[in-house]
């Protein structure tokens, strides 16, 4: 095998995305997921009709339907899959050996614990094993047309970090490089939250203010909750934090702040459901924020409200309405 190699398991958009990137950058690539029928699809067509039409994967991208026999040979494993899904895909990565380095670009907590996925990876593969995340402000389709992109790999166990961020980037990709995963980890899932606030204040036509307002009082609300779990405040400021908060608030590729659209001009969590044959993450992370109690009104407020809005049956009006009165204080 080539001197890297990669296995990134979940072909949905982003995994394919950073399959072909990787391979731009002079590794050696292999595709897998656990939808075997899509897996035949794109080793027949050489593209992703069900999530990335129009891109074409080299030939030399291998795309693995078995990936078992593959695990004792690859030199990195990429995570690209759904958080309701991480461990299943963790099951079946079970016989990475310590040897390689287990990546995750999933962006949630353990639908069973509400903790962080690096926990599960630290409880599933043991302490030995080295393990990243990687997050940032990244759409899949901009990434796989090489549109510039830069993303970070957080880890305090991979013995050369810098190394192996040299190994992905290429002049399309750019990776940097952090020691607080658990910052990391909690910006790329507490940006979820606010992009669907921010989605509901424009459908609403609560005006630009609003959403400014909203995406800098949201993330005061990330680094408060971070910082209280062990982040380190200044990584709320990177690429992982605002950087991916102010992608997913503004822009519409973002599925969260497609649902805050959805809910803003009348629909429900429900109807969404139905019409985009999915649920965002920032509804896992918000319900397993609340139903844990890390979260509470007075200290977050946008978040505790979505919440409310998406299970509670709040309405969209009403929760502008609380946050505008909500008692005056210093900002900070």
């Amino acid at each position: 095998m080539g001197e890297t190699s990669f296995l990134v398991f979940g072909a949905g958009a982003w995994g394919t995305a950073l399959s072909l990137q990787l391979h731009k950058s002079g590794n050696e690539v292999f595709l897998s997921s656990f939808d075997q029928k899509n897996l035949k699809n794109i080793a027949s067509t050489r593209i992703n009709h069900k999530y990335l039409p129009g891109v074409r994967l080299p030939d030399d991208i291998h795309v693995a339907e078995a990936v078992k026999d593959l695990l004792g040979e690859i030199d990195c494993v990429v995570i690209c899959v759904k958080s309701p899904y991480f461990r299943k895909a963790l099951s079946e990565l079970s016989q990475a050996p310590a040897s390689s380095k287990v990546l995750w670009a999933t962006k949630g907590f353990d639908l069973e614990s509400g903790a962080l996925l690096s926990k599960i990876v630290s409880e599933h593969y043991g302490a030995d094993i080295e393990h990243g995340v990687l997050s940032g402000p990244t759409f899949a389709e901009e990434l796989a047309l090489s549109k510039p992109t830069a993303i970070t790999l957080a880890t305090n166990t991979i013995n050369d970090p810098s190394r192996l961020a040299s190994k992905m980037s290429n002049e399309n990709l750019r990776v940097y490089i952090s020691a607080d995963p658990i910052g990391v980890q909690l910006g790329g899932i507490l940006k979820n939250i606010i992009a669907i606030a921010s989605g509901i204040s424009d459908a609403m036509e609560m005006g630009a203010n609003a959403r400014a307002a909203l995406i800098t009082r949201g993330a005061e609300e990330m680094k408060t909750l971070g910082t209280s779990m062990g982040a380190n405040e200044s990584t709320f400021s990177g690429l992982s934090g605002i950087g991916d908060l102010v992608l997913s608030s503004t822009d519409d590729q973002s599925r969260n702040r497609q649902l805050g659209i959805h809910i803003g001009r009348g629909g429900n969590l429900d109807s969404f459901r139905e019409a985009h044959n999915g649920t965002p993450e920032g509804v896992h992370a918000v319900s397993a924020l609340s139903n844990t109690g890390i979260v509470n009104d007075d200290d977050f407020p946008i978040t505790s409200r979505v919440y409310k809005i998406l299970f509670e049956g709040l309405s969209a009006k009403e929760a502008g309405a609380e946050l505008m009165a909500r008692p005056l204080r210093f900002e900070n």
